[in-house]
């Protein structure tokens, strides 16, 4: 398990991440070939609701838990404070896909699409996590109080 996160105390499986990542590919492949913008909706409804707390009602965490089930993996807790703001990447470019194909340019989507699929491909095969990597470089660069040891200002 990594050391305590300064935006969530909370831990998460990470096995479960990893088939979250997996299960990602399927709509964002079905986006990137349909030059469509419903699954990349849908994708940023599911990355808000896994980056904003909500990760109990999103529909991929659901169908990864019930996999991790199935399949009885052993559960590795790891911190949710860097996959938080991974899933939150995730919207951004799930918004950006959407608007792209909405607004007639798939350029965009595919630019937008192919790092953001990259990405799943690293977390859900290899367990690297892109987002949770950029997470730790901006707390090194923009500590938080709490995280640099000082108390914060009241």
């Amino acid at each position: 398990m990594s050391p305590a996160c300064p935006i969530s105390n909370e831990t998460m499986d990470e096995r479960g991440a990893r088939l979250c990542a997996l299960i990602v590919l399927v709509p964002l492949g079905l986006s990137l070939g349909l030059s469509a913008a419903w699954p990349a909706v849908f994708l940023a409804v599911d990355f808000g609701l896994r980056g904003f707390g909500a990760r109990r009602w999103s529909p991929v965490a659901r169908l990864a838990r019930a996999l991790v089930a199935v399949l009885r993996l052993e559960p590795r807790p790891t911190n949710a404070g860097p996959k938080a703001f991974a899933a939150k990447l995730g919207l951004g470019f799930s918004v950006v896909m959407a608007l792209a194909f909405l607004s007639g340019h798939p350029g965009l989507g595919w630019a937008a699409g192919v790092p953001f699929g990259l990405c799943a491909l690293l977390e859900g095969g290899l367990g690297y996590c892109v987002g949770c990597r950029i997470y730790q470089v901006w707390q090194q660069l923009h500590p938080l109080p709490s995280a640099a040891g000082t108390p914060s200002p009241r």
